[in-house]
């Protein structure tokens, strides 16, 4: 099966495999290729078409695929898949600068399709803040910094913020995998290159136990058992007595 073949039975044959394949929905796939074409002039080559270029990538990026597993599957060169990869890379880049924007601190909060359970129960919060850890490859020499977890993987540690429509609005990559979250915050917060979205004095965002409490950001009391836990304890053990 060619690359052309697969990419049209992604596109039509079972919506769970392409699910499966790409980590988005066929509607949102095609949305993206749609995008891409009018908005960052990603163009059909001779024998590839956009959506052959976005499987591709889709597949080396959410898979860690290598490029010799992408070039059995789509019958293609290294260096052809090399050269599609980065096309695609250098116009996700401007997507990227597209799409992760502050967002607005709209004070109302019954904005539809925002998730009004969590309004109500956070007044004032405008978003979650966290930290995640994303492989990465690395030069010999820096594998040290970046190694962490048991397996000796390298990673990088990506700090990010998103609001209650589960939309990126603020993005630090490139820190080390062995980087504190609490640091990478602090350091976000002095770059004036990057300038950091505060929110308003009388908001915050929501933030784990791996930084702290200061103005802007609220974490959770330290010692102290998360209230859905203590909650679902207790219906455990209700239930439990019900049956007893």
């Amino acid at each position: 099966m060619t690359g052309h073949e697969f990419t049209l039975e992604l596109l039509h044959r079972n919506p769970l495999q392409c699910l499966e394949v790409l980590r988005m929905s066929r509607e949102s796939f095609v949305w993206l290729c749609a995008h891409f074409r009018v908005n960052y002039t990603l163009k059909d080559s001779k024998h590839v078409s956009v959506e052959e270029k976005m499987v591709m990538f889709l597949m080396m990026i959410s898979h860690n695929q290598r490029y010799v597993i992408i070039k059995r599957r789509f019958q293609h060169s290294k260096q052809t898949i090399h050269k599609f990869f980065h096309e695609v890379l250098e116009k996700m880049l401007l997507f990227a600068h597209d799409i992760i924007v502050p967002t607005s601190f709209n004070p109302n909060p019954n904005i539809p399709g925002h998730n009004r359970r969590l309004r109500r129960v956070f007044k004032g919060a405008v978003g979650a803040l966290d930290g995640t850890l994303i492989h990465a490859v690395v030069p010999a020499n820096k594998r040290d910094l970046y190694r962490c977890g048991g397996k000796g993987d390298c990673y990088q540690n990506v700090l990010a913020i998103c609001d209650f429509n589960m939309m990126f609005t603020f993005v630090v990559a490139g820190w080390e995998g062995i980087a504190h979250d609490s640091r990478i915050l602090s350091e976000a917060l002095a770059n004036p290159h990057a300038p950091f979205p505060l929110p308003p004095p009388d908001k915050y965002y929501l933030c784990d136990a791996a930084y702290v409490n200061i103005r802007g950001f609220m974490a959770p009391y330290r010692n102290v058992r998360y209230w859905l836990g203590d909650f679902r304890r207790r219906r455990a053990l209700t239930n439990k007595e019900k049956f007893m």
